[in-house]
């Protein structure tokens, strides 16, 4: 009788693992940003690289489970100087938000500056 027991029991909890993803909402996500600015510079070593990254990321108040994502790459070689300039705008909006409840969104903006003085400097 315990293992007619044991049994039935094993059923039911399998037969339920089955139903209950079927009644549980699916996850949501709030709004993310996410930017990757690259800026590589090899140069001579009498020489600068000035590197600037400006970037804005931003979402509206209804906007619910959207995604973002930007990359961007500068790559300089050579024996003078270089001003590299970088601008980056994300702005996402919309979407449905069932629970009503307002979510800030998450802003990941990473930035690599790489600053290589290499070249050798030959005297004229």
């Amino acid at each position: 009788m315990k293992l007619k027991l044991l049994a039935l029991s094993a059923f039911t909890v399998s037969a339920m693992s089955t139903v209950i993803p079927a009644l549980t909402p699916s996850a949501s996500a709030v709004c993310i940003n996410t930017r990757v600015g690259v800026q590589v510079s090899v140069h001579g070593k009498g020489s600068t690289a000035n590197q600037n990254q400006n970037a804005t990321q931003s979402a509206s108040d209804d906007c619910f489970n959207n995604q973002s994502s930007v990359t961007g790459v500068q790559v300089h070689t050579g024996k003078g100087s270089v001003n590299q300039n970088m601008n980056s705008n994300q702005r996402l909006s919309g979407g449905h938000n069932p629970t009503g409840v307002r979510f800030k969104p998450i802003n990941n903006n990473v930035e690599v500056k790489v600053n290589v003085p290499a070249f050798p400097t030959f005297p004229k």
